[in-house]
């Protein structure tokens, strides 16, 4: 398939006019219209896949992997918003963070891919065992009220060391002329931690599609790359959308018991594909009528 190097110079190409237009305009509109080209293009490259291979089955289990990137990166969104009101963190400054946010995300995964995947490869013993692990992470997710994945409090304690009149700088020039960090570092490391604790979710559910490293690593990169924008539009109306953790907890349980089961039954990458978008699309369904509701 495509190179390591090709995939992420265009990555690389189109995330860098991204933060441009978003530097320049803020709108719900701009958002909108981002969100749309990243899926776009995320959707798109299955067909770079199938066109590669000429597998059905590849380009199924592209299109899986990339929804269950997605659908679980959707979490990332309710934990940016609680570590950036916590930090007091202004809606202008926030797409800076989540660029940076975005290198740092790929190239944890990348590595984290790269070795579960060979781990996977040589200990299949494993799969029941990560299949346990998101069985319990979805069951737990359900009960979960605080969306924090981080230890908030630890991270307070060095707030008072940093400088909290950032100006949507990580660096600011002392009268001394020495240099010290803002509070936007520490925000960056929240954001870059809470997305490695997903990751240990989202990585091995993919495994579960696909045994492919290259295919796990272009649907999370994909996925990951229009969150930025999908956070401009979600921020606002994310809370709103009472039933879409639930659909998150619902998939990594169905993952989990796939991999738990997966010497005893096959399941296809389609039928996961088509699982996936339900659940999603009736969380979503469920979300609306349930606010409607609300507001008779």
């Amino acid at each position: 398939m495509i190179s390591f190097l090709s995939f992420n110079c265009f990555i690389l190409f189109f995330v860098v006019i991204d933060f441009w237009i978003v530097s320049r305009n803020q709108s719900a509109k701009t958002y909108t219209v981002l969100t749309i080209f990243w899926i776009a293009v995320g959707l798109l490259f299955s067909a770079y896949v199938y066109y590669y291979s000429k597998s059905i089955e590849l380009f199924y289990e592209y299109l899986s992997a990339y929804f269950i990137e997605k659908s679980l990166s959707l979490d990332n969104i309710f934990v940016f918003l609680l570590i950036f009101s916590k930090f007091n963190i202004d809606f202008k400054y926030q797409h800076k963070v989540l660029f940076l946010g975005i290198w740092g995300a790929l190239f944890f995964r990348y590595i984290m891919i790269f070795v579960l995947g060979e781990l996977i490869d040589k200990f299949h013993f494993l799969i029941p065992l990560f299949g346990f692990f998101l069985l319990y992470t979805g069951i737990a997710s359900l009960k979960k009220k605080n969306d924090s994945v981080v230890d908030m409090k630890f991270f307070k304690k060095f707030s008072d060391r940093v400088e909290l009149n950032h100006k949507g700088h990580f660096f600011v020039k002392q009268n001394n002329g020495s240099w010290k960090m803002t509070i936007l570092i520490l925000v960056l490391i929240l954001v870059e931690t809470s997305d490695v604790v997903f990751a240990f979710d989202s990585i091995p559910a993919i495994f579960s599609i696909t045994s492919h490293k290259d295919i796990v690593y272009t649907s999370n990169a994909f996925a990951i790359i229009g969150l930025r924008s999908l956070y401009g539009i979600f921020s606002e109306i994310i809370n709103r959308l009472c039933y879409l953790k639930h659909a998150v907890s619902i998939i990594l349980c169905a993952i989990g018991i796939k991999m738990i089961l997966a010497n005893v039954i096959h399941i296809g990458s389609l039928e996961s594909l088509i699982f996936i978008v339900m659940v999603l699309l009736g969380s979503y369904m469920a979300s609306v009528v349930k606010e409607k509701k609300g507001k008779i």
